[in-house]
């Protein structure tokens, strides 16, 4: 039974935020409840449909050049106005006009062309929405308020996948795509019933946070390039999780059994509840210790992760307990890196290149999308499975663990 006084806790402890850090913490739980079964479910929706691994890897290949671009004009854009209201309205509607497209796709044209609007609206969207963070956290540690907004990500993306699993399964095909667009009207209004608060609120934060923004600081950290290549890796790993692993374990592995889109969902529910309850607790832990070792810890969770995929491919009736302790440890790494990841890369830009480096930031993710899916739907056409996708992927988080980040520290 709940207790009443939790409920109470909970209000307290979200009141104590300020309030545009809340407002956009509400902006990002509704971007992630309309994008978690667009990420996730996509993959086998268009599966169903017929379309090859290949095509569906392409699709989201294509997406990520289209939010190069996208990205590094949102990027500029913030550098020079610091305004983000205006680009996240441009994001949530290009998003519906994507979810249109999908929603009538059938077949590979129409589908490419709604995943080209995913990642035109998603180049927009992700600076313009890590950008604000650290000017309404003030004076909460800006790693927290990442691990907040994270959190609230966390659950938007569970609800998604988990309503969506539902409606597609019993109700509709593509209703993932009919609720991303309910999502973004809301996220519009939320937009224009705070469109002077929000632009008020970061001109007063930009000009009083002397201690976000290093006066002195003309050039780019020296460990800059070491950085950026863990998180590119990162996020590839995380794209690879989101895309190829649903699709790797409904064609099965070597020796592993194929299992059903309805467990495969459960399987995903499950990582992402998971997620859902240790960003929080997990990002406040890393927030205590220094700014790099959230990196480090999340290396070394999905290399050991990536291993006991890899190692799955192989067995049988034990696989699926390789595969629940690999989804563990990826929820632990993810719920390291994504607070981490944001607030060194928006601590070692200089002053006027931190739209820039969000920018940079959110193309990382971009970057992984583009390599990640498009070799591994190839490695599983030609192979009929992604082990050693899993068996790279931990190599090369190890190594970068081992070697590169030793001279860090």
């Amino acid at each position: 039974m709940i207790n009443p006084n939790s409920f109470q806790i909970a209000k307290y402890w979200w009141i104590e935020f300020p309030f545009h850090l809340r407002l956009i913490t509400k902006i990002r739980f509704f971007a992630s409840f309309g994008a978690g079964g667009v990420i996730y479910l996509t993959s086998l929706i268009f599966n169903d449909i017929g379309l090859s691994a290949t095509e569906i890897g392409l699709g989201f290949s294509i997406s990520a050049i289209i939010g190069t671009i996208t990205r590094l004009f949102t990027g500029n854009y913030l550098n020079k106005t610091g305004k983000i209201q205006y680009p996240l309205i441009a994001s949530s509607i290009i998003s519906i006009a994507a979810g249109f497209f999908l929603i009538f796709s059938k077949d590979t044209y129409l589908y490419i062309l709604g995943q080209s609007f995913v990642g035109a609206a998603a180049g927009i969207y992700w600076p313009a929405a890590e950008f604000g963070v650290p000017y309404f956290c003030n004076p909460i540690d800006t790693r927290k308020a990442y691990s907040l907004v994270r959190t609230a990500e966390a659950l938007g993306i569970f609800m998604g996948v988990f309503l969506g699993g539902f409606l597609t399964n019993f109700i509709y095909s593509k209703a993932i795509f009919v609720n991303d667009i309910f999502c973004m009207f809301f996220i519009i209004f939320l937009i224009l019933q705070n469109h002077h608060s929000i632009q008020n609120s970061l001109v007063n934060f930009q000009r009083n946070s002397k201690d976000l923004i290093t006066l002195n600081q003309n050039r780019w950290n020296k460990n800059s390039i070491l950085i950026i290549l863990s998180i590119i890796l990162l996020t590839t790993s995380i794209a690879l999780i989101q895309v190829t692993l649903p699709l790797d374990l409904v064609k099965g592995g070597v020796y592993r059994k194929v299992l059903s889109e309805q467990f495969i969902s459960y399987i995903i529910s499950f990582q992402l509840i998971l997620l859902l309850f240790l960003q929080w607790p997990v990002g406040s832990w890393i927030s205590k210790r220094g700014r790099l070792f959230g990196l480090k810890f999340s290396l070394l969770s999905f290399s050991i992760a990536s291993l006991f995929l890899f190692i799955s491919s192989y067995l049988q009736f034990s696989a699926f307990y390789l595969i629940f302790f690999s989804l563990i440890l990826i929820t632990l790494g993810t719920s390291s890196f994504l607070p981490t990841s944001t607030d060194v890369v928006f601590r070692i830009a200089p002053p006027n290149k931190k739209g820039y480096a969000l920018a940079l930031l959110s193309q990382c993710f971009a970057m992984g999308y583009f390599f990640g899916p498009f070799i591994s739907g190839r490695a599983l056409d030609f192979y009929g499975n992604a082990s050693i996708i899993w068996l790279s992927i931990s190599c090369f988080c190890l190594i970068i663990f081992i070697i590169l980040f030793k001279k860090l520290f």
